[in-house]
């Protein structure tokens, strides 16, 4: 998937952040900086063709890897909620307690969405590097510019 953007701060000689126009598959996945009601996105770009600031420019992010990175935001601490509260509620149960078995369930399944969320946290900085899963700038349309209007 290609689509089109502005380079709006360089963050190190290879990364740029971008403002591009939310595409209707987007998702907030946690790459992007911003609020589901915003028209416009911004988002940290592989940008090893040294675009500038201001520079109109192309970007790339396959749509596997979309894919993929929205499962992994989503549908795992969804199972980890499930998991743990389904997991916890049945184990309970054959163990033979009773008492408040639903709201130790309830409890549970929130402490291992907490738990996945941390470790998709702490795995950030890998998924990042990897640079699979972040737009890459495949070219410059338009050479720097003193407005950034899209």
């Amino acid at each position: 998937m290609n689509q089109q953007g502005y380079i709006v701060e360089i963050v190190d000689s290879v990364t740029a952040k971008l403002k591009l126009k939310r595409h209707f598959a987007c998702a907030s996945c946690g790459k992007c900086a911003t609020t589901s009601e915003e028209k416009y996105i911004i988002v940290e770009a592989d940008n090893t063709i040294g675009a500038k600031v201001g520079d109109r420019v192309e970007v790339n992010m396959e749509t596997v890897n979309v894919l993929k990175a929205a499962f992994i935001a989503y549908t795992i601490p969804l199972l980890a909620l499930l998991l743990g509260t389904v997991g916890t509620f049945y184990g309970l149960k054959a163990i033979n307690i009773t008492n408040n078995v639903e709201i130790i369930s309830g409890g549970a399944g929130l402490i291992f969405t907490t738990l996945s969320f941390l470790i998709l946290k702490k795995n950030d900085k890998k998924f990042r590097e990897s640079k699979e899963y972040i737009p890459i700038v495949i070219r410059i349309i338009a050479s720097s510019g003193s407005e950034i209007n899209l």
